[in-house]
């Protein structure tokens, strides 16, 4: 029986060595549901196998193509060694908290073919993302960081002492390379040289503190030294997508695997996992909380006395739980003191690789820094015992919370004189949210994103008011129609359990953007000739995270049919590929409000915003 088209996605290649393999070894894949990689370049499938070997049963198994560039075409031989690195010669923790290799990696050309499956074959298990919001989330990612350093570290080692500068170039490797995103940023964004060695962040009176990404010659974190960097088994890529926990919300916080080990290092700098997963907790939080909340978030993280009054309660637990996880495997040891610093440093280091990282808005990414810089900062002492010489004043982007640049846009935008909203329905009121801006009238030759007919439950006239001339001019209109309509969305996927969204609300997801996709379409082919190219750029991402929120809503792995840890992959494939939507429109929003002092765009006679 031929069964490669089942696999087709894979390319023919791979789709006829697994007919083959399965053929050979006995051993039938039937049920395929595709997962999203988020871009990594390989390609997942997960699948039932009926083995016949003696002692096996059927089973849930995750067939993963690694793509053949980068770390990825090293997992196989890495899985192997991280399940083989066994602390202090105790094979439970790999046994029970790292991703099983079922059957022997197959070559196929430059890359690999691999069978993976977790301990227990457990298919309650949902990914730490899908708790983010849960009472439990602060005890979980502190069990789990104690875990990786007391269970999987006992007899962590140390390759000598190591300058702070080149502690954290060492965790961000290749990252501040000129042609890298780090670099390109803060060169290009911030317009800062990468060998000024003290900046002031933020407003003209800020704080002075030294240039995180300043680690080379005579560089402030060039002067100290570490004299124990302490050293031992390390995930290497540790964020709540690669941590499978149990649903049940009283469930062992100690039952855990990780998923993904293409970056394991039995070697690695050991402050790097738990604080990368640390800030990728902060970063859920961050696009809600005020300027204000994040300078209390600033202190908090880098130990300094705050009141922590605006830091939502539950992210407040985290960041001091997770500090404090380490406490009882420090305590073992007469280097303890050590710590600190190392936490700092590579609070540093991984703030500046979420600042690289295009995922996250201009103000998100700037905050990043600024912690990158404070927590360096942190770790040298009061600045007034350094002499800085020239000092490069680095202010912030010009850039206000999202009500404000959306008020601003919609200021600029000409409105349709003849269009007037529909007649509410007398037993409805009006929405309250003095937070949300409503769209300007979208195109009138088409409906509106944000009032797709299942959302509304109501038609739109079969005819529309005649305004040719202002149908140009609506191009931030429809990047706030777009927002605030995946605004309500991506709301609506957080209130659902994991892996439980209904079929109405994926199908309204699917239908919007593709509707979002003609009407950005229509407008960018109308102005084409108008607009320039920056902006023509970041019109073209706000279509690609279109595309992608409409292939991810209809992946096959939010079917009911998929066991649930599939659809709770698939549910946060989603959410995320919504976010990265919400952040494309707001930049793609925020460049068209720049350029409309010269751009086409601006509608003329607009009155230019003050402040």
């Amino acid at each position: 029986m031929d069964r490669s088209p089942q696999f087709a996605r894979f390319g023919a290649r791979t789709a006829a060595l697994l007919d083959q393999w399965q053929q050979q070894n006995h051993r039938p894949l039937t049920a395929p549901a595709w997962l999203d990689t988020g871009g990594s370049g390989a390609s997942l499938a997960s699948v039932f196998v009926r083995d016949s070997d003696p002692g096996r049963t059927t089973r849930r198994m995750i067939i993963k193509l690694c793509s053949p560039d980068g770390d990825s075409s090293m997992e196989p031989g890495r899985l192997i060694a991280a399940r083989r690195s066994l602390p202090n010669g105790d094979p439970s923790f790999p046994r029970d908290h790292l991703v099983e290799q079922l059957y022997d990696p197959m070559p196929v050309d430059d890359a690999w073919l691999m069978f993976q499956g977790f301990a227990g074959n457990d298919e309650s298990m949902v990914t730490l993302s899908t708790i983010l919001r849960q009472r439990r989330m602060p005890g979980a990612a502190a069990q789990i960081t104690r875990s990786l350093l007391a269970d999987w570290n006992p007899d962590e080692k140390s390759d000598g002492e190591m300058t702070a500068a080149a502690f954290v170039s060492e965790l961000l490797d290749q990252r501040l390379e000129p042609a890298e995103p780090l670099a390109v940023w803060v060169r290009d964004t911030l317009g800062l040289d990468l060998e000024t060695a003290w900046i002031r962040p933020g407003p003209a009176n800020a704080a002075l503190l030294p240039n995180p990404v300043h680690l080379t010659g005579s560089c402030p974190l060039g002067e100290r030294t570490l004299d124990y960097p302490m050293r031992g088994r390390a995930h290497g890529d540790l964020h709540p997508g690669n941590i499978m926990v149990p649903k049940e919300p009283d469930a062992d916080l100690g039952r855990y695997v990780l998923i993904d080990l293409s970056r394991f290092d039995d070697r690695a700098l050991l402050a790097r996992d738990p604080m990368h997963l640390l800030l990728c907790l902060v970063a859920d939080f961050l696009p809600h909380m005020s300027d204000d909340a994040r300078a209390e978030l600033l202190d908090l993280l880098v130990g300094r006395d705050t009141p922590g009054l605006l830091i939502p309660q539950g992210l407040a637990r985290t960041v001091d739980e997770v500090r404090m996880a380490p406490d009882g495997w420090l305590h073992q040891r007469t280097i303890s003191g050590q710590w600190t610093g190392q936490w700092l440093l590579s609070m540093q280091a991984c703030a500046l690789m979420f600042t690289a990282r295009v995922r996250y808005d201009a103000r998100d990414r700037w905050w990043f820094f600024r912690l990158a810089a404070e927590a360096a900062g942190a770790y040298l002492g009061p600045a007034d015992a350094y002499e800085p010489g020239q000092v490069k004043f680095v202010p912030g982007p010009r850039e206000a919370e999202p009500t404000v640049v959306e008020a601003v846009v919609v200021a600029a935008v000409k409105l349709p004189q003849q269009v007037a909203p529909p007649a509410a329905k007398p037993e409805t009121k009006p929405a309250t949210d003095p937070a949300r801006i409503p769209a300007p009238a979208p195109t009138p030759s088409r409906e509106s994103v944000a009032s797709a007919p299942e959302a509304s439950g109501e038609s739109l006239p079969d005819t529309a008011p005649e305004t040719a001339a202002e149908e140009l001019d609506t191009l931030p209109a429809l990047l706030i129609d777009l927002r605030n309509t995946f605004t309500d969305r991506l709301g609506e996927l957080r209130e659902y359990e994991a892996g439980s969204v209904t079929a109405r609300t994926l199908g309204l997801v699917r239908e919007q953007a593709d509707r979002g996709q003609a009407d950005l379409e229509a407008l960018l082919t109308s102005r084409h000739d108008t607009l320039g190219e920056e902006a023509r750029d970041r019109l073209d991402a706000v279509l690609g995270r279109l595309a992608h929120v409409a292939e991810a809503a209809n992946a096959p792995g939010l079917s009911y049919e998929q066991p649930l840890y599939l659809r709770d992959l698939a549910h946060r494939t989603l959410v995320v590929a919504l976010d990265t939507l919400l952040g494309s429109t707001r930049e793609a929003a925020l460049g068209l409000q720049a350029g409309q002092a010269t751009d086409p765009i601006r509608p003329e006679g607009a009155r230019t915003p003050s402040g």
